[in-house]
C-alpha cells in the first residue's frame, strides 16, 4: 500500500530579539537632559521679559494716578502763565538721587489730606509722599524723579532696580546712560537724568505730561 508522500515544509527563520543597550540608555538621558536645559533657558528668559513688562506696565499706571493728582490740585503745579510777579514753580517736584530715595522712610505726612481740609501745598505734599510710596511698593526698589511745572509740562522719570541688566560678556551690570538732552526716541524715553545718580542695574523710564 503506498502512502501519499507529505510535503515538507520549511520552518520561518528564527527571529532574534535584541534588548536595549547601556550605549543607547546613556545616548537618551543626554539627548534629554539638553531638552530639558533649553527649556530652563527658555523658561529664565521669559521670566525676565515678564518682570521687565510688568514694571513698565506699573510704571503707566503709576504716571496716570500722578497726573490725577496734579490735575485735582493743578494749582500746586505753578501756573500757566509767564507772567511778571506770577510764581511759576510747582510743588510736585522730588529731585534727590536714587540712592537718597532708597533711604528715605517714607514717614506719613501731616495733615492727612484724605481726611482733612488741605491748603493746595500741603495737598501736593501729601500726594507726592503717598504717591512716592507706591512707586516704591510697584516697581522693584523703586524711586522717581518729577520736574518741571504746569506750564512747560512735568517730566517723570521712575526708575527700578533690575539685576537681568548684565553684559553677557564681562557679567557685571550695565549702567543705563545718562541723558544729554539730545536724545530722541527710545534713547529719550530710557536714559537716566543725571541728577537721579542712579547706579548700574537702574533702569529709568521717562514720560511727560501737562496738567
Amino acid at each position: 500500500m503506498n502512502h501519499p508522500k507529505r510535503k515538507l515544509t520549511a520552518l520561518p527563520p528564527r527571529q532574534c530579539t535584541h534588548g536595549v543597550t547601556l550605549v543607547e540608555v546613556m545616548v537618551a538621558i543626554v539627548v534629554l537632559s539638553i531638552g530639558l536645559l533649553g527649556i530652563a533657558g527658555l523658561q529664565a528668559a521669559t521670566m525676565k521679559y515678564k518682570i521687565n513688562t510688568w514694571a513698565r506696565s506699573s510704571a503707566s499706571t503709576l504716571l496716570s494716578e500722578l497726573s490725577e493728582r496734579v490735575r485735582i490740585n493743578p494749582d500746586a503745579a505753578g501756573s500757566s502763565f509767564a507772567e511778571p510777579g506770577v510764581n511759576t514753580e510747582s510743588k510736585y517736584i522730588i529731585d534727590a538721587t536714587w540712592a537718597a530715595q532708597q533711604s528715605d522712610a517714607l514717614k506719613p505726612v501731616t495733615p492727612d489730606c484724605e481726611t482733612a481740609i488741605c491748603t493746595s501745598s500741603q495737598r501736593a505734599a501729601h500726594d507726592l509722599q503717598v504717591w512716592r510710596q507706591r512707586v516704591r511698593n510697584n516697581l522693584p526698589q523703586g524711586a522717581a524723579l518729577i520736574s518741571g511745572n504746569r506750564k512747560i509740562g512735568l517730566t517723570v522719570t521712575m526708575m527700578w532696580f533690575d539685576k537681568e541688566l548684565i553684559d553677557s560678556a564681562a557679567q557685571d551690570l550695565v549702567a543705563a546712560s545718562v541723558c544729554s538732552g539730545g536724545e530722541k526716541g527710545m534713547a529719550q524715553q530710557t536714559c537716566c537724568p543725571s541728577e537721579a545718580d542712579a547706579p548700574a542695574g537702574v533702569r529709568c523710564a521717562r514720560f511727560s505730561f501737562i496738567p
